[in-house]
Parts: C-alpha cells; sequence; structure tokens
C-alpha cells in the first residue's frame, strides 16, 4: 500500500518537471496528497522571491471556507522554521474568527522547503479525527519533500529564464543604442563628406560671378573644378545609394544570374588599368580557373573595382596589384593583394566601417569617399560571402573575398 503510494507521488514529481507554472505544481500535490493521505481538502501558503509573507496561492474546490491569513509565530511559520511537519489530531473549538473546528477535526501542516530554501507550507484538512500513523507521517514527509524540489528546480528554471530574458533585452537595448551611434555617426559622416565638394563648388561659382569676362581660361577651370568635384559628389551619393539599401530590397531588386567570373576580372582589371597607370602600378591577374556563380553582376563589378581600385590608391609608386582566383569545392576565393602602404593593427578591424579612414599616410592626397571598402564588404554579404584583410604597415595588404559556388541550372 504504502509503494504504490510512493509511486503515484514520483509519478506526480517527474510530471511536474517540466513544468513552468508553480500553481499547477502545487495543484497537483494537494491533488495527489489528498488521495494518498485520504485527506478532504488541502491549501497552500506560499512565500515569492520578493517577500517572506505567506500568501494563499491554491485551495482545493472542496475547502468549505477560506482560510485565515497565517499570522508570524503562528503554527505555519513554525513548521516552515524548524522544518518539520506539525500534527493536529484534535482541533480544539475556538470562539474568535479563527475557529475551524466546524470545517475539521485534524489537520497536517506540511513544511516546503529544500536544503536552505523555504517556500511556505501545504495544509492537509480530515473532517474526522486523524491520528496520524507512522505510515501517514512518512507520506506527508515524502509529500512535502518531493512538493519542495519540484518547486526549487522550477524556480531556478524561472530563474534562468528570467536572467536570459534580461541579458536579450540587455542584448536588444545595447543593439539599438549601437545602431542609433552608427546612425548618428553616418549622419555626420555623410555631411562632412559632402560639404568639401560643395564649398569647393559654391566658392568657384562665386568667383565665377565676380569674373569680369576679359580673362576666358578663368571660367573654364572653374568649371572644370566644378565638374570635378560633382563627379565626386555623384560618386559619394552612389555609394550612399548601395550602402542604405537594405538586403531584402537587395534580394527582391538585384539579378541573380549565372555570371563568368574569367569574364568579369578581366573586365574590371581593364577598367583600373587607367588608375594603375597613372600610380605606374602594374596589375597581374593570375590564371584564373573556369568559374560560374549566381549573382547580380553590377554589384560584383562594383566590388570587385572597389577592391582592385583600393589597393592601387593606397599602393606605392612602381608598385603591383596581384590577383588570384582560387576555386574550392562550395566557394570561390578571390584574393588582391599589394605591396603598398599597408594598415596598421589598430585601423584593420575597422578598414570596413562606412566613411572609415585609417593613419594620414593612406589619406594623403588620396581621392576615396572612404565607403569603397564598406560596400565591398556589403556586396560580399549580400551575395552570402565574407570578406577579410591581412595587412603590415609598410609592406602591403591583402585582401579576401568568399563567395559561394553555385550556378542556375
Amino acid at each position: 500500500m504504502l509503494s504504490d503510494q510512493i509511486t503515484l507521488l514520483n509519478e506526480t514529481t517527474l510530471r511536474c518537471l517540466n513544468e513552468a507554472d508553480e500553481i499547477k505544481i502545487i495543484k497537483s500535490f494537494i491533488e495527489i496528497g489528498i488521495k494518498v493521505l485520504g485527506a478532504d481538502f488541502g491549501f497552500v501558503w506560499l512565500n515569492s522571491a520578493e517577500s517572506k509573507e505567506l500568501k494563499l496561492v491554491y485551495k482545493s474546490p472542496q475547502t468549505p471556507y477560506v482560510p485565515q491569513k497565517p499570522k508570524e509565530g503562528g503554527r505555519n511559520y513554525t513548521a516552515l522554521e524548524n522544518f518539520l511537519p506539525d500534527y493536529v489530531s484534535h482541533v480544539k473549538k475556538r470562539y474568535d474568527k479563527y475557529d475551524v473546528s466546524l470545517y475539521m477535526k485534524s489537520f497536517v501542516i506540511i513544511p516546503l522547503g529544500y536544503k536552505k530554501m523555504r517556500y511556505g507550507s501545504m495544509v492537509f484538512c480530515f473532517r474526522k479525527k486523524e491520528l496520524f500513523p507512522e505510515e501517514k507521517r512518512m507520506l506527508c514527509v515524502f509529500i512535502g519533500n518531493s512538493a519542495a524540489q519540484t518547486l526549487t528546480i522550477s524556480r531556478l528554471i524561472a530563474s534562468e529564464i528570467e536572467t536570459q530574458k534580461k541579458i536579450l533585452a540587455l542584448k536588444e537595448v545595447t543593439r539599438l543604442l549601437n545602431e542609433e551611434k552608427i546612425k548618428t555617426e553616418f549622419i555626420a559622416n555623410t555631411a562632412h563628406e559632402l560639404r568639401t565638394p560643395l564649398a569647393i563648388i559654391r566658392g568657384n561659382v562665386y568667383l565665377a560671378m565676380q569674373c569680369d569676362g576679359k580673362n576666358s581660361k578663368t571660367p573654364k577651370s572653374m568649371l572644370r573644378a566644378i565638374d570635378h568635384e560633382v563627379v565626386q559628389l555623384s560618386s559619394i551619393l552612389s555609394d550612399l545609394n548601395v550602402l542604405t539599401t537594405k538586403g531584402e530590397e537587395f534580394k527582391n531588386e538585384a539579378v541573380r544570374e549565372n555570371v563568368n567570373l574569367n569574364f568579369l576580372m578581366k573586365e574590371v582589371v581593364k577598367r583600373c588599368k587607367t588608375l594603375a597607370l597613372k600610380e605606374n602600378i602594374s596589375i597581374q591577374l593570375h590564371k584564373m580557373p573556369e568559374v560560374t556563380l549566381i549573382g547580380d553582376t553590377a554589384y560584383l563589378t562594383k566590388m570587385l573595382v572597389n577592391l582592385v581600385s583600393n589597393s592601387i590608391i593606397y599602393g606605392n609608386k612602381n608598385g603591383y596589384t596581384e590577383i588570384t582566383v582560387k576555386k574550392l569545392k562550395a566557394n570561390i576565393i578571390i584574393t588582391v593583394r599589394d605591396n603598398g602602404v599597408g594598415i596598421s593593427k589598430e585601423d584593420r578591424p575597422h578598414v570596413f566601417e562606412r566613411f572609415y579612414r585609417a593613419d594620414k599616410s593612406r589619406n594623403s592626397g588620396k581621392n576615396s569617399t572612404g565607403l569603397g571598402l564598406a560596400i565591398v564588404k556589403w556586396i560580399a554579404e549580400t551575395h552570402n560571402g565574407t570578406v577579410s584583410v591581412k595587412s603590415v604597415l609598410g609592406k602591403g595588404s591583402v585582401f579576401s573575398v568568399s563567395l559561394p559556388l553555385k550556378v542556375i541550372s
């Protein structure tokens, strides 16, 4: 008989281990407790993480009255403090609001605690007199221990979930703050980049308006200067348009087609040769394997032109830009290597950020919007690829782009 009752209690414990709702756990143990003890009704007092005050959290439907709140120093608090069940075989009649003799003849208060943790108490009531033999006392202890251990697990899980929620909330707040910081910096940097060409254009327009027309060369040189800055502005705005396009928009608008990388690479080298000649830099395109991948030709061209032109812009006079393509099983690796000014260890983590320019050795006299490598990263990632850099200051840089090798059948 006792073994059957313990089996029922064990089954209840196992069933409640996956339950997150404390009230459902308490209800299960009250119901099984009433059954195995032969009680008529029961209820539970629990404290919380915030307060040690006991509050009524559940009473069985058969409970014929509203239990009075326990007084500090009373039987419930004493049973919990001593961590021992309090067996009352004879309920005496009282002539105050605490008289429960009308509803029961006996009751037991079972403390709910595990190790140093104290949660509250379960009260099982009997309409007939109960002497609480040894077998029932063992069951009372077993019920209390099982319910307390299950509550401990439930609260630990709840605490862990709450901690994870707080961590996620903190991460989300941090993400939003970083996003806002990036937006603010982006707007500030954009304004700064646009200010210079606009100032030059305005200055030349002012001078042109002051010209008396006697010197025909002056207006032409001014218009050339204005034209140069307009081209620069157009380049900045074009780059900004790429960077502010969302990934979802790219997927909707971009053309997905089979791209012959060999042909594309040769076109990129041809476009960059003029820039390389000005700097007296040789472009070396190594023999490539036959490669076809899925992508948007215009975006991929822009990415590769930016990589190669960046290598030339920050190269050394009489230096080189070396391009290799390696075909792997699932992807291709495009590598652009140069023997230029290189990038310092401090600057390397930031080179793909919008408008970021490294130390003065990489800025002096260089015609760049500061958006080229950010665009390389954006295009690589929107094609489900990655970009990385290795560099030594004063010795050169190696930029590598990895793209998935897929074709449209």
